[in-house]
């Protein structure tokens, strides 16, 4: 669990021991592609890391799917609402690649927190920077143009050609069709020998 290791030590510091401990805490679930993770009214027990893979946060409304959130390595994944309130989940969270998790339950990641200050702390930072994205997320919807968050997305190169448009188009908030005209409009803009990179 290197990557786990290395993503804890890079929000706290923490004496080798401690985390030692807090790692023989997490155990590994894999989830293949298509499958889930967790399906909408099921409870959430577990906080998960992505190690490798990806996984897509949606709900279903009407008939139609919205993507809320997508999850690649080096996250933790999670419905904080299902786990603090302890009630069933209004997401599903779906696996858009093979998947490798690192998991801990719940009750394990409280008596970790009672036990470890260095982990409250990593814990508080993990859910300000969750917190700060989804707002961040927010205030694009609200204020940019869909060519705008597209443009915004396209920051993360390292993903892009990883997920499926008709994901991608749901987590922008516009359709298939004008995600299509706005990557056809962007090549266009371009000179041929940068064309293929929308």
């Amino acid at each position: 669990m290197e990557r786990l290791s290395a993503f804890i030590r890079s929000k706290i510091d923490i004496p080798q021991e401690t985390l030692s401990e807090i790692i023989n805490h997490f155990e590994v679930r894999s989830v293949r592609k298509n499958r889930y993770l967790i399906r909408q009214g099921q409870y959430m027990n577990y906080y998960y890391f992505v190690n490798s893979g990806g996984l897509r946060v949606y709900l279903e409304h009407d008939d139609r799917a919205f993507t809320a959130w997508m999850s690649f390595e080096n996250n933790f994944i999670v419905d904080i609402a299902s786990i603090s309130l302890r009630q069933p989940s209004i997401y599903n969270i779906q696996a858009i690649e093979d998947t490798e998790l690192f998991a801990i339950s719940c009750e394990n990641m409280d008596m970790l927190y009672k036990k470890y200050n260095a982990w409250q702390e990593f814990g508080r930072k993990l859910w300000e920077n969750a917190f700060l994205e989804v707002v961040t997320e927010m205030v694009g919807h609200q204020t940019l143009s869909a060519e705008e968050r597209y443009l915004k997305f396209m920051e993360r190169s390292e993903i892009m050609q990883r997920i499926p448009l008709k994901q991608l188009s749901s987590f922008l908030g516009i359709t298939p069709t004008s995600l299509s005209r706005i990557r056809k409009n962007l090549q266009h803009r371009t000179d041929p020998d940068q064309g293929d990179r929308y």
